[in-house]
């Protein structure tokens, strides 16, 4: 009875082990097999600042944190402990698996100007100027109109009416 019991016990615990270390490999089939199903519809997630090649580029070693920001954007982090690091992360999820990940570092002197950067972009060596996308839009005169006689009576009377467009 005795040795049954034991039996039992290391068959239970056996069990136990391997239901517990098969869980994970489960969840994953499970929810790839959901993935898969028709009908559910998942969104792409973009998270962080997005940093593309050509904005590198256009980083030069000097610039103030003024003229970074407006190239990049605000940092996504700024450490506390090191004021001096600027830290820039993307992530791209599609539909639900993530794709792109990609991270920069700017680092800074001590007056505030860029001195280096690390992370998933390179420098360019030929220089790029700022560029910013602007249209010259013409805009025609503005025809003003005669006043009419209602016009023409309430200005008489001291009351003017005005269109502000």
């Amino acid at each position: 009875m005795r040795k049954l019991l034991i039996l039992i016990s290391i068959l239970i615990s056996i069990t136990q082990l391997i239901a517990c270390s098969t869980t994970t490999d489960l969840n994953a089939r499970m929810l790839e097999a959901a993935d898969n199903l028709p009908g559910i519809y998942k969104i792409n997630v973009s998270q962080g600042n997005l940093v593309t090649q050509d904005m590198v580029d256009q980083l030069r070693p000097g610039m103030d944190e003024r003229q970074v920001k407006f190239l990049l954007g605000t940092p996504l982090l700024i450490d506390p402990f090191h004021a001096n690091r600027w830290d820039y992360f993307y992530t791209l999820n599609v539909a639900g698996k993530e794709q792109k990940h990609e991270r920069i570092t700017l680092m800074f002197d001590e007056d505030m100007k860029l001195s280096g950067l690390k992370g998933n972009f390179k420098p360019s060596n030929e220089f790029k100027p700022m560029t910013i996308n602007t249209e010259v839009v013409d805009v025609p005169k503005r025809e003003v109109k005669e006043p009419g006689t209602i016009e023409k009576v309430l200005h008489s009377i001291g009351i003017e009416y005005k269109e502000k467009y």
